[in-house]
C-alpha cells in the first residue's frame, strides 16, 4: 500500500509539472487557464508532503482519493492543452 501511494504522489507530481509547462493560451482563456495552471502548481508541495510522509498505515481511502484527484488532474490537462493548441473558434463556440 505505501508503494502505491508513493507511485500514485509521483504521478500526480509529474503531472502538475506537464501541466506547468504548457503555455501559450489563446487570448480569449488565457487569464482563466494561467489562474488553473498557477493553483494547480499550489499542490506540489502538499503531494511532496504526503510523499515524504513516513505513516506506517496507508488508509486505503487516502489512496482511492488520490487516484481520483489523478483523474481530475488529467482531465484539467487535457483542457488546458486544448486552450494551448486547440482551435480559436472551437474555443469561441464552446466556451462563450
Amino acid at each position: 500500500m505505501e508503494e502505491e501511494k508513493g507511485a500514485v504522489v509521483r504521478n500526480l507530481i509529474e503531472m502538475v509539472n506537464e501541466i506547468a509547462s504548457i503555455s501559450e493560451y489563446r487570448c480569449t482563456v488565457k487569464k482563466q487557464y494561467c489562474n488553473l495552471a498557477r493553483r494547480l502548481k499550489l499542490l506540489i508541495p502538499m503531494f511532496e508532503e504526503i510523499r515524504d510522509s513516513k505513516e506506517v498505515v496507508v488508509p486505503e481511502e487516502m489512496v482511492k482519493a488520490l487516484k481520483s484527484f489523478k483523474e481530475a488532474l488529467e482531465s484539467a490537462k487535457e483542457l488546458l492543452r486544448f486552450g494551448s493548441e486547440g482551435s480559436k473558434i472551437y474555443l469561441v463556440r464552446a466556451f462563450p
